[in-house]
Formats: structure tokens, sequence, C-alpha cells
């Protein structure tokens, strides 16, 4: 019965092909859809380019892209950019964002909540599970974000 209290705040954010689960603590900010600026024309595919989000220069990655995602004909709702804390290179990278397609909605986690993981084939995603009965989601692999910006990080740190 004690475990029942247990739950960690999270985010289930709708990306092109479905819902990410993350953490509340790894999100700075769900702001306005911001358009970015490309770095150079040889920048990876996974990477659209740079955003002003309050006073600094953040990478925007194309989930799409980066994941294998596959793209949908879902024409977005409210395409809201999503500003994560840089967690590995917080020094260098404190902040990187991806797009939604929809605001975001609030969940409390808790060990019921997520049932059925089964392991992700893309690359970025750990896992896929159960939420509640009708729904699912991805645990993406944050690390496998920031190991990719932090290694085409001389290709915009320039211009941050």
């Amino acid at each position: 019965m004690a475990n029942q209290n247990i739950f960690v705040r999270s985010l289930l954010v709708p990306v092109s092909s479905g819902l990410l689960l993350l953490p509340t603590a790894v999100v700075a900010e769900v702001a306005p859809l911001q358009e970015a600026q490309k770095v150079t024309d040889n920048q990876p595919d996974w990477l659209s380019g740079l955003i002003d989000w309050r006073n600094q220069r953040v990478p925007l990655l194309n989930l799409n892209n980066l994941l294998s995602l596959p793209e949908t004909e879902t024409k977005p709702k409210a395409v809201r950019t999503v500003v994560l804390y840089g967690l590995e290179s917080s020094q260098t990278m404190p902040f990187y964002a991806f797009r939604a397609i929809d605001v975001p909605r609030t969940l409390n986690v808790t060990s019921e909540t997520l049932t059925h993981p089964t392991e992700e084939q893309n690359q970025g995603l750990i896992f896929r599970v159960r939420i509640g009965n009708d729904e699912s989601a991805w645990l993406p692999d944050l690390t496998y974000f920031e190991n990719l910006l932090r290694k085409s990080q001389n290709l915009f740190l320039a211009e941050m």
C-alpha cells in the first residue's frame, strides 16, 4: 500500500506518430512554436536548426528524422516547442528542444500506470509502454539525444 503514493510527475508529449513520456524534471518549458534558423548547409537531418529561447540559442531536434518515426498525415493542432534541460553537458549545452504536434498533458506515473514494456528497435527510444488501457508511449533515450548533439556541437556552438 505504501507504493501507491510514489509517483513521477510526467508529460505525455504528442509527436507525429505517437506519444513521448518524459519526467517533468527534464522539461524546462513548453513554449509557443518557434521557427528554427538553419545552422549550415551540411547540418545533419536530425537537426532542424537553432531557436531563440530566453535570449539563448538552443538546438532544435527533428524527432521524425532522429528516431526514424513514420510521417503521419495527422495535421498538427497546436504545435509547441518542448525545451529540455541538458543533463549530460549542462555547461556547454544547457538546453535543447524538439517540436510537439499538440499541447502536452501531465500524468502522474506510478508502477501500476505503466504496463507491458517492450523494447524498442529504434535508436533513441528505450521502451514502449502501455499507459492505462488505451494508450501507449515511448520512453526516449535522452542520453542518445545529447550524445548526438555533443558530437555535432562544433556545427552550432559558434552560432550560439
